[in-house]
């Protein structure tokens, strides 16, 4: 198998798999139990039931959805007992000691295909009544649906004297339930209750006819159908309409269609099917008479920027990306978006992959981009805890945007990428100027959601800071933000790089004072690709050049050692018995290869030799054959023993960590760059 059959082969499986993706719109309440910024569900039972007495019981009740069985890792903290039952079975418990702590707890449900039904016993006791559920760790941005509905949240029960059976729980009356609203009538007083009198709102409506017919309009408003102005009465074709109406927020908004037999025409949400049948913009301080029609962007009212409203009090439209690999925005995605834009690049021009990959780049891209506005004013809205940029609108990490930051400005290079600056400049000043450094300027990582990884400096963040700010000096014409890339190097080779074995430990804590001393495979992998991306761009005048040079290298040494006789390298690089791992073999080909191509070495033979010996072994044993890519390692946490990255840290099938390096050591070994 060639190096482009294998690129073809495993393109062709990621697009069809992710290419055309769109985003969701789900209605939102913000009242009862949310997410709040932490990204998991408040629910303190005595803010609902203040003089619930002791020992008496509230449920509560949500769903998960999922297209397989799998696990869902699940944090509970727990002001008293609570008890987490999954399709009937108990599968989680508070006990004792976090009741006292409120410390969180752990645990992977056990979930089936298809919807699971999650319920939350909750016993009031004088320490408290409920406590917060939902992700494990922040920015996890995966959420819960009320029972038989696609509304975002929890229900929760009247109080009870006494502990209920599951089955019993019908018989309680539920609070939060989606409600059912007219479709022929507003009350934009309850919608908008502090605006000013004399406001005004903008109402838009869908409806489909079987059959061309007229249409009668029985209002005392503004009325537009499909953009044109209407009054008593229009023919219309078969098919889907939009129905638009501008009111003063001071009254009623009542409005009524019939078809041409005198029967009511049931009015529908315009984008999605739920039991909210208006959405709603407003309070402006005049009639919004060519108010534009676009669902992706905040807007500007008399109350500042705000966006679509639902019928009913603090409830919503928002937006929501289900699409595990579309439109999302996250590091491994930037690198394998990255593999893409460098096979694009090799392809030739007539090549229909070359377009199919053009398209998903553009449309992956802009879809982030566009929504980036309404992810911040959703994060400062409803609640904190935002299902679009969910990274970059809580950024507090590198992870979280230079690796998909610098894709962004290589994309940009070659293809119309509308208002990327903004998101550019963004990532810019956030790795620039927010990111926690140590006295020498060296990043690490402090006061993060995740909170494990504090007071840490991860080898990880080469790869998360020092490519963008490589293409970020090109961009500013800054080359003061090239000399700090350079600086990442030196600050984190002085507290990780191991002498004795010419490679990098994977984390130094600074909480304990020491490097972990694990040489973790694709740890090593980003440090040797960011200097092969960082070291072109240096002029061999620069004062750290010789330093970089030396430590891209000292590097290439100590990998090569540790190469089996397959061609391939194992997840601890220098622990045999630890698994073959992909993605850190494809790091170091791509690197080599670079480095071959620079004249960075001085016996080139022997990584030519090495290299090829790499990608042949990922031909042979990291593609299956349905073109699946094998053997990646997931995304780590740290330990200081190799076993927990051998033998907890296991290799997935498809894997985005490795997709897209492994498109670069194909595309480098065949001679494009």
């Amino acid at each position: 198998m060639s190096n482009l059959e294998a690129i073809k082969r495993i393109c062709n499986r990621y697009l069809a798999a992710h290419e055309g993706g769109t985003y969701s719109y789900k209605p939102f309440v913000k009242e009862g139990i949310y997410r709040r910024s932490d990204y998991r569900y408040q629910a303190d039972l005595n803010e609902f039931f203040p003089n619930a007495p002791l020992g008496s019981f509230s449920y509560l009740r949500t769903c998960y959805e999922t297209k397989e069985a799998t696990t869902l890792r699940f944090a509970l903290v727990a002001y008293a007992p609570i008890k987490v039952y999954v399709n009937d079975e108990l599968q989680m418990r508070s006990d004792i000691f976090t009741e006292r702590s409120e410390e969180r707890m752990i645990a992977d449900l056990r979930l089936k295909a298809g919807v699971n039904t999650i319920v939350l016993e909750c016993e009031k006791t004088i320490s408290g009544f409920g406590g917060e559920f939902g992700t494990w760790v922040g920015k996890l941005d995966y959420y819960f649906t009320k029972p038989d509905s696609q509304e975002e949240g929890v229900l929760y029960s009247d109080v009870t004297p006494k502990r209920l059976k599951l089955k019993e729980l019908t018989s309680l009356p539920w609070h939060g339930s989606p409600l059912n609203f007219p479709s022929n009538s507003v009350d934009l007083k309850e919608v908008f209750p502090t605006a000013p009198t004399n406001s005004w709102a903008f109402l838009v409506s869908g409806f489909t006819l079987p059959m061309k017919q007229k249409v009668s309009i029985e209002s005392n408003h503004n009325v537009w159908i499909d953009s044109n102005p209407v009054t008593r009465s229009v023919t219309l074709d078969e098919g889907a309409h939009t129905l638009v109406v501008s009111a003063s927020i001071d009254e009623i908004v009542s409005l009524t269609l019939t078809d041409e037999n005198n029967k009511v025409i049931d009015l529908t949400h315009p984008l999605v099917e739920t039991s909210y049948p208006w959405v709603i913009a407003g309070p402006f301080n005049e009639e919004p008479v060519d108010f534009p029609l676009q669902y992706t962007e905040p807007f500007m009212t008399s109350d500042g920027q705000s966006f679509w409203r639902l019928q009913g009090r603090q409830t919503y439209l928002r937006i929501y990306n289900d699409n595990p690999l579309f439109g999302h925005w996250n590091y491994p995605l930037g690198v394998t978006l990255y593999g893409l834009v460098v096979v694009e690049r090799m392809l030739d021009e007539d090549d229909p992959l070359r377009e199919r990959i053009r398209s998903y780049l553009i449309d992956h891209l802009q879809q982030s981009i566009d929504t980036y506005a309404y992810a911040l004013w959703d994060h400062d809205t409803l609640g904190g805890a935002t299902n679009v940029h969910h990274l970059m609108s809580s950024l507090d990490s590198l992870d979280d945007c230079g690796s998909f930051g610098s894709t962004l400005l290589e994309i940009a290079k070659d293809h119309p990428i509308k208002n990327y600056e903004t998101l550019v400049e963004a990532v810019g000043q956030y790795i620039r100027f927010d990111q926690a450094r140590l006295e020498d300027g060296a990043f690490y990582r402090k006061e993060l959601m995740h909170e494990f990884h504090n007071e840490t400096m991860w080898v990880d963040d080469l790869y998360m800071s020092t490519p963008f700010l490589v293409r970020y000096s090109r961009f500013t014409r800054d080359p003061s933000i090239l000399d700090d890339a350079v600086k990442q190097f030196l600050g984190f080779a002085t507290r990780l790089y191991m002498s004795d074995k010419k490679l990098m430990s994977h984390v130094y804590d600074f909480r304990r004072g020491f490097a972990n001393g694990v040489a973790w495979g694709r740890g090593n992998g980003w440090v040797l690709f960011s200097l092969s991306e960082v070291l072109p761009a240096l002029s061999p005048t620069h004062p750290h050049y010789g330093e970089l040079l030396s430590l891209f290298r000292n590097l290439s040494e100590g990998f090569l050692a540790n190469q089996d006789e397959e061609g391939m390298f194992h997840q601890v690089l220098d622990m045999s018995e630890s698994y073959q791992e992909s993605s850190c073999t494809a790091m170091f080909a791509s690197s080599v290869i670079r480095g071959i191509n620079h004249q960075w070495y001085e016996n080139p033979e022997v990584y030519r030799t090495a290299a090829k010996k790499a990608v042949a072994a990922l031909k042979r044993l990291a593609i299956g054959a349905n073109a699946e890519v094998l053997g990646v390692c997931r995304g780590s946490e740290f330990s200081t023993s190799k076993h927990y990255y051998a033998e907890e840290l296991l290799p997935r099938v498809d894997d985005t960590h490795g997709i897209g390096i492994i498109l670069i050591a194909l595309a480098l070994e065949a001679g494009c760059d």
